[in-house]
C-alpha cells in the first residue's frame, strides 16, 4: 500500500470530502446533511450526549463514519467562495478508548473546535483568525499556529496529530523530508533527537536546518491541499504583533 501524503489515511480520506466544488458559494458539511443547529453544542450539554446525538442523527449510530483514527472523530461545516475558504467550524473529539466503546459506555474525552469566521469577531483581540476552542463557547480561545499561512484546515489537523498521535505525525514528517532529500535522513534525525533529548543548544546551532525542515513540511502541506483562506487576514487580528516588518 502506498504511503499517505498526509498524517494518516483517515485525513487523506477526509480532505477530498470537504473540498470546494468551485461555485460562487459552496456550503460543505461532514458528515453529509450535518446542520449548524444539530452540530451546535451548548454549554449545558455533556460531551458524551452531544457525540451520541450526532452519531445517531447523521451516522446511523456508526461512529466509524466520522473517524480519523480509532479514537478521533471529526465534524465539519465549511463555506467556500470560488475555491477560497470563507468560514470553518471543525469540531473534534479525542477519546480515551475507541469511538465505539466511547459511544456505548462514555469515558474520558477531549473536545476541540477550529473556528474561522470574519463575521464574528467578539471583543478586541479575542477571536484570532483562526482560533481553537477547548470547551463549547467558553473563553479563552487559542490562536491556531501557522503564522500567515492560509492553509488552516491542514494546520488544524496537524495540530491534532502532533499532540494526540505524535508517532504518526513523526512518520509523516520523516517520509515527507525523505522524499525531498533521500540522502539527508541523518540530518532530520538529528533535529528530532535533539527534541527528544531536550538539547536546545543543538537546535540553536542547527537553526538553518530546522528552518529548512519546517519549510519542506509547509510546502508539502500547501501543495497537497491547495484550498486556503487569505493568510494575510490572519495578521490583521494577530496580537501581540511580534513580527518585524
Amino acid at each position: 500500500m502506498a504511503e499517505s501524503d498526509f498524517f494518516s489515511y483517515g485525513v487523506e480520506q477526509f480532505l477530498p470530502q470537504i473540498q470546494p466544488r468551485g461555485g460562487p458559494i459552496d456550503h460543505v458539511v461532514f458528515p453529509q446533511n450535518l446542520t449548524a443547529q444539530d452540530a451546535r453544542r451548548n454549554q449545558k450539554e455533556p460531551l458524551h450526549d452531544w457525540f451520541v446525538r450526532l452519531i445517531s442523527l447523521h451516522c446511523n449510530k456508526d461512529p466509524n463514519r466520522v473517524e480519523l483514527e480509532e479514537n478521533i472523530a471529526i465534524f465539519a461545516q465549511l463555506r467556500w467562495s470560488n475555491y477560497k475558504l470563507r468560514y470553518a467550524n471543525i469540531q473534534t473529539i479525542i477519546t480515551g478508548c475507541d469511538l465505539v466503546d466511547y459511544l456505548n459506555q462514555g469515558g474520558d474525552a477531549t473536545y476541540l473546535r477550529l473556528d474561522f469566521d470574519d463575521q464574528s469577531l467578539g471583543a478586541p483581540f479575542t477571536h484570532p483568525l483562526a482560533h481553537i476552542h477547548v470547551e463549547g463557547e467558553s473563553n479563552p480561545r487559542f490562536a491556531l499556529e501557522g503564522g500567515d499561512s492560509g492553509n488552516i484546515i491542514v494546520d488544524y489537523l496537524e495540530f491534532i496529530y502532533r499532540n494526540y498521535a505524535p508517532s504518526m505525525w513523526y512518520s509523516w514528517a520523516k517520509r515527507t523530508w525523505n522524499r525531498r532529500f533521500p540522502d539527508r535522513t541523518v540530518a532530520f534525525d538529528t533535529i528530532i533527537n535533539a527534541f527528544k533529548d531536550s538539547q536546545f543548544q543543538i537546535l540553536q546551532n542547527e537553526s538553518l536546518l530546522l528552518a529548512q525542515i519546517k519549510q519542506v513540511l509547509r510546502q508539502h502541506k500547501d501543495e497537497t491541499f491547495p484550498f486556503h483562506m487569505n493568510g494575510k487576514d490572519r495578521v490583521v487580528l494577530e496580537y501581540p504583533l511580534a513580527r518585524q516588518e
